[in-house]
Order: structure tokens, then C-alpha cells, then sequence
């Protein structure tokens, strides 16, 4: 069970998040439409919601290997050059992951004195979905290289 919720982690929480967000919106149309007078933290808290799951959204594809990817030139290499290729890119997107990382703290700092004004909390929540969860993905990103090195490994001694 705990192996199950470790492996669909984002799966979940980001299918909470989007459930939760579309219930949030629901309720903003319905209180605008039918009452007249819409609630104004909807709009704040379902924008909240979104940063989170799209975020996780990001880190569950990059757990999967399953992003969009234009492979037709990459097809026609040799076996041996197109592992190299993928190395690369995969160590291209870690690097690329790890400044993401390192640039989103100083963001986060600056907004920690600045509000969301209907829900009345720091913008750095919303902020922090890029430090936080980009560690989820430099972290799915290396487990999932391990896992791709290990099962080569097991091939070749076969």
C-alpha cells in the first residue's frame, strides 16, 4: 500500500489538488451567477491550487519519462549514440532543474512581506511551489536515471 502511494505520489495529490480546484471554481460560478455576489478568495485559492498541480503535473511525466519529446533524428542513430543522447539530455534537464532550483529560493524570500490579499497569506506559499517541487523533480529525474542504469546494467549481464 505505502509502495503504491509512493509510486503515484503526484498522481494523487495533484488529482486532489485539480478535484479540489474545480469544486473552489464550481462554487465561484455558482455564488457570481446565482447569488450575484461572488466570493472573492475562489479566484486566489484556485490559482493556488493550479501552480501546485500543474508543478506535479511536471514531476510525475518527468517520473515517467513521458514529456513530449522529438525524437525522429534521435531514431535514426546507432543504439550505442542514442543512449549517449539521452544521457546528455537527461544531465541537461538535471542541470537545468538544479539552477531552477537555486534561482527559485531569492524569489521566494522576496515574497515572504507580500500577501495574497483575499486569503490573507503570504505570496511565498505560492511561491514555494517552485523550490519545493522542484525537488521533487530533480529527485524522481535521478531515481528514475538510476533505475534506466540499473535495469542496463542487469541487461549486459545477461
Amino acid at each position: 500500500m505505502l509502495k503504491k502511494i509512493y509510486y503515484n505520489f503526484e498522481e494523487i495529490i495533484g488529482s486532489s489538488l485539480f478535484v479540489t480546484m474545480l469544486i473552489v471554481l464550481v462554487v465561484q460560478t455558482l455564488t457570481r451567477q446565482g447569488l450575484g455576489t461572488p466570493l472573492v478568495w475562489t479566484e486566489e485559492l484556485s490559482k493556488l491550487l493550479f501552480i501546485y498541480a500543474g508543478y506535479l503535473g511536471i514531476a510525475a511525466c518527468i517520473k515517467d519519462d513521458s514529456h513530449v519529446s522529438i525524437d525522429v533524428f534521435i531514431k535514426k542513430l546507432p543504439a550505442k549514440a542514442q543512449k549517449w543522447v539521452y544521457i546528455f539530455n537527461q544531465l541537461l534537464i538535471l542541470s537545468a532543474l538544479i539552477i531552477l532550483f537555486i534561482i527559485s529560493i531569492p524569489i521566494v524570500q522576496n515574497q515572504m512581506n507580500s500577501n495574497l490579499v483575499t486569503l490573507k497569506i503570504s505570496q511565498s506559499y505560492m511561491y514555494a511551489a517552485l523550490p519545493i517541487l522542484t525537488l521533487l523533480m530533480i529527485y524522481r529525474l535521478i531515481e528514475r536515471i538510476l533505475r534506466e542504469w540499473r535495469k542496463d546494467k542487469a541487461a549486459e549481464v545477461r
